[in-house]
């Protein structure tokens, strides 16, 4: 995410708010050790716009990695069109957060409870909650899981605690 992603061009640039952003430090915290779900947006066929609340993980290479059911609308709107937008915030106050634009692949999970545990275990307490959590999901016959590897291409970032109140 440092260093590779840039900020969006946009020909209104003038009429945008700027709020303070996360230096790279804050943002590599934030997404790497936040407890946030975040929201992936898809595009349906008909041409709107899927958000689907997921857990994540960030990759060593910055991706952004979801988890899921294999026969979501996420997934098949990924397989039709890569193009999506990935926004991981903080609700509480002060609010912060990053919205990334990019593009998506998807394919069937593979990894082993234990994989899947290094990847999402915070969410559930830790390595062996994680991968227990995993054999009891795989084991309830819900189907096959899949993998959204979200690739950004720019970012934007901001933090509501660093504006000065008054």
């Amino acid at each position: 995410m440092e260093g590779g992603v840039n900020p969006p061009s946009d020909e209104r640039e003038g009429l945008q708010v700027r709020l303070p952003p996360l230096t790279d430090e804050e943002l590599a915290h934030f997404v790497r050790e936040g407890l946030w779900v975040a929201k992936i947006a898809t595009h349906n066929e008909d041409g709107s716009i899927r958000m689907t609340p997921l857990e994540y993980a960030v990759g060593e290479d910055g991706d952004i990695i979801f988890s899921t059911w294999e026969n979501s609308d996420a997934v098949r709107n990924v397989h039709r069109d890569s193009r999506a937008s990935v926004l991981i915030d903080r609700s509480d106050q002060p609010h912060a957060g990053v919205h990334y634009t990019g593009q998506a692949q998807t394919g069937p999970e593979t990894t082993t409870p234990e994989e899947h545990a290094k990847l999402f275990g915070r969410y559930v307490g830790g390595l062996e909650e994680g991968a227990r959590w995993y054999e009891n999901v795989m084991s309830l016959g819900l189907g096959q899981r899949a993998y959204i590897r979200f690739h950004p291409a720019a970012m934007i970032t901001w933090d509501f605690g660093k504006i000065q109140r008054s």
